[in-house]
């Protein structure tokens, strides 16, 4: 659950970033220059694709962990009570 929460306020993080630079693509595309529009689609593109296919140390850290710990702790699917 907390690794879902963590990913939350992360793309909210982005969102905020992003918000920005969309409006100014909007107000670039709808005053006519369209160049200038797409870049700065482009560029939302290019931070929404970063943050989400980049990995990250602390991604790295956590999936060597995790294997770890599932190699070490093995858990039963049988109860001997």
């Amino acid at each position: 659950m907390a690794s879902g929460i963590l990913e939350m306020i992360g793309q909210a993080g982005t969102v905020v970033i992003v918000a920005p630079i969309v409006v100014i693509a909007l107000d670039f595309l709808a005053s006519g220059r369209l160049l200038g529009g797409l870049a700065f689609l482009g560029i939302v593109g290019l931070i929404f694709a970063i943050e989400r296919y980049i990995v990250t140390f602390g991604d790295l850290l956590e999936r060597g962990l995790g294997g770890l710990v599932e190699r070490i702790v093995k858990t039963d699917s049988t109860d001997d009570d």
